[in-house]
């Protein structure tokens, strides 16, 4: 009596080849992370990137005046900021369309922007940043700020977002966003007075 044959269905066939293709794309996914984890290690081994640091060196106050019949503040300052970009092979590119406000407990005081400038290796930027501003003001907190300048305390926050694009060489990183918050305290706000920086701190993020 002859063995009887076991008849082969097509579905394990396609089954098999399904697991095999699911198996060669696991690994080419796994190669590209490899290569790409591999690439980052590399790059930053290489050319160890350090975000770059900002400060206020100097503010000036040229007018600060309230004007009782619309109770209406017009403030003109000046702060000087400081850029460090500490990388030996990345350079800096601050683009158009930044932005920066002086408040004053919450309340805006003035804005301006920051020159579009380039920026190379280890190099120290210090720049100029004009702000004006025209805003209503309720009497509640005119009598906290001139208590604030009795004092000798004034806190200001200073806002500063900027469009930055980081440059290897001629070739173009990307581009990114970076905000800047400094909380400085003032010792006055007056034109007749130089103001002191009393204390500051930064808070610095990257929107990518």
């Amino acid at each position: 009596m002859g063995k009887r044959s076991v008849p082969r269905y097509p579905e394990d066939e396609d089954k098999g080849g399904c697991c095999g293709c699911l198996c060669w794309c696991c690994c080419f996914l796994l190669l590209i992370v490899a290569v790409l984890a591999g690439t980052a290690a590399y790059f930053f081994f290489v050319y160890k990137p350090k975000a770059p640091s900002y400060s206020v060196s100097n503010m000036s106050v040229s007018q600060f005046d309230f004007k009782s019949s619309d109770l209406t503040l017009y403030v003109k300052l000046t702060a000087s900021v400081r850029a460090e970009n500490p990388n030996e092979m990345i350079t800096i590119k601050y683009g158009e369309g930044s932005h920066t406000v002086v408040s004053y407990r919450g309340t805006p005081l003035c804005s301006g922007k920051l020159p579009a400038f380039f920026q190379g290796y280890k190099n120290v930027t210090v720049m100029d940043i004009s702000m004006e501003g025209r805003h209503g003001f309720g009497s509640g907190l005119q009598q906290a700020l001139e208590e604030s300048e009795k004092a000798g305390d004034i806190p200001l926050d200073i806002f500063v977002s900027v469009p930055v694009e980081l440059q290897l060489g001629s070739l173009d990183l990307r581009q990114v966003k970076v905000n800047v918050h400094c909380a400085l305290v003032l010792d006055s706000i007056s034109p007749k007075k130089k103001p002191n920086i009393k204390s500051a701190t930064y808070q610095a993020n990257v929107e990518f």
